[in-house]
């Protein structure tokens, strides 16, 4: 494969390497997905005993997978009955994309209130910070632990983590300013990039809101009542109410980010053998007993009862044992030659079979890699287009054009929430950017003059208490 892999590089004997590299790679490719999908689908149906009847789309997704897997995989069909399934799975694919989207929005969501929450403590607690606090020595702590690592990525790391905790007194005016600053190292970069970040703090500062559908009416009502809820006259009651219900919604999302994630990794390795089942066989020993194993735990899921699986089946998870690690060594020494066919010959192969097939092993690279929810259309956009080929935006224009839209919808957010709420947005907005510091100095001086600006007692106990923690690692 080295021979062949180095006369494709060349340019020799095109006609022939690139089927026997397609083949080989989509024999790899389909092995690691196979012995994967054995060990997890397994996992996924002890799972189902006690979340399946509960949910409704859970069960529906079991459904589609236990056919596609009885019916496709394990028969080996190719044809219509292949394409039906890749249709099936893609749809799957992406309402988990759209939940986990929605999960991680409401994520995003509760983590400011709860920035809010965590201010709000010690207006029901004692706020007298101790005989030998003063503002002084407290930056001084700060920065001792910021600058306690030599490494540059590791301080940058704590001034933001410190920037989201302490006590924001600054004007909308001088927070658009820094913003603006921060968004113009993009303007080396490409379109892209600069949406992928605008769209993160997008996301992360409650400008980009779930739809609100039957599967988040428990997390939309918790963010109505933390939206409506007047901060600055919060009963103890209320206060306890709050806290719970963001507890409640943290439990929730984790609990049900986890579960979808491990879904959405059966459902690419399932996607990743459909597409490569017209090219592979399957007479190696490991794709065999992972096959073994599908094909029981299906007969158990459809038998609609959980039960044991059988001696034999549980011990041939021992013969995969260290198979995916030994397939993974295989991949990663031939996978660049995807790239070389994309980037050098597409003109050779275009409108042909093989222009299909290394679509579908592109495509099947992202599948099985650790990205469980990249975005499919954006690969097979990638795939399509040709290297060198040239940004048709000037960047720095279209920076500018995304710093506006940024702006105003961060002033209409404003406009509609309280400080306190809008605070912790601009908080994190600001720990998210680029540093912005040019020396020590300027971030001892931003420190202390957060710090001492803070005239609201309750607020600046819960900083100190949550540095403090911070700082000691607790």
């Amino acid at each position: 494969m080295n021979k062949v892999l180095k006369e494709i590089s060349k340019g020799m004997n095109l006609e022939d390497n690139l089927p026997v590299y397609g083949k080989y790679l989509a024999d790899l490719y389909n092995r690691s997905a196979a012995v994967e999908l054995a060990m997890d689908y397994y996992t996924y149906y002890e799972m189902l005993e006690d979340r399946g009847k509960k949910d409704k789309n859970l069960q529906r997704y079991a459904e589609v997978i236990s056919g596609i897997i009885g019916n496709v995989l394990t028969q080996k069909q190719t044809g219509d009955g292949r394409n039906r399934a890749v249709t099936e799975i893609d749809g799957i694919r992406n309402e988990i994309y759209r939940k986990v989207d929605g999960l991680a929005a409401y994520a995003d969501i509760f983590s400011r209130y709860e920035y809010v929450s965590n201010r709000c403590e010690y207006l029901f607690k004692d706020t007298n910070l101790g005989d030998d606090y003063s503002d002084e020595e407290f930056t001084r702590e700060i920065m001792q632990y910021i600058f306690s690592d030599e490494d540059n990525t590791v301080i940058n790391g704590k001034i933001s983590e410190i920037i989201a905790e302490i006590p924001l007194r600054m004007t909308k005016s001088k927070f658009f300013q820094l913003l603006s600053e921060g968004l113009t190292v993009y303007n080396q970069t490409d379109r892209q990039t600069v949406d992928d970040f605008v769209y993160v703090l997008k996301s992360s500062s409650m400008l980009i809101l779930p739809e609100q559908t039957e599967d988040f009416q428990d997390l939309h009502e918790i963010y109505m009542y933390a939206k409506n809820m007047n901060y600055d006259t919060i009963t103890e009651s209320q206060f306890r109410d709050l806290e719970q219900k963001l507890k409640y919604a943290a439990d929730h999302i984790e609990e049900e980010t986890g579960l979808y994630m491990m879904l959405q990794g059966i459902v690419n390795k399932i996607y990743a053998m459909l597409n490569c089942m017209p090219y592979v066989s399957y007479e190696q020993e490991n794709v065999a007993c992972s096959i073994r194993i599908l094909q029981a735990v299906n007969e158990a899921f459809n038998n609609g009862e959980y039960k044991t699986l059988s001696d034999d089946i549980t011990e041939s998870f021992g013969a995969l044992e260290g198979v995916p690690e030994r397939l993974y060594s295989k991949i990663s020494s031939v996978e660049y030659g995807l790239d070389t066919v994309r980037e050098q010959y597409m003109d050779k192969i275009s409108g042909t079979n093989e222009e299909k097939f290394f679509r579908e092993l592109y495509i099947t690279r992202y599948l099985l890699s650790d990205s469980l929810f990249i975005d499919l259309a954006a690969v097979r956009e990638g795939f399509e287009q040709v290297k060198g080929k040239s940004e048709s935006v000037d960047i720095r224009l279209y920076v500018e054009q995304k710093r506006d839209e940024l702006i105003g919808e961060l002033t209409r957010f404003f406009h509609e929430n309280r400080k306190i709420v809008n605070r912790s947005v601009m908080a994190l907005i600001l720990s998210r950017l680029p540093v912005f510091f040019n020396n020590i100095t300027e971030i001892q001086d931003y420190v202390f003059h957060s710090v001492s600006n803070c005239t609201n007692k309750a607020e600046k106990a819960a900083v100190v208490e949550i540095i403090k923690c911070i700082i000691n690692e607790i």
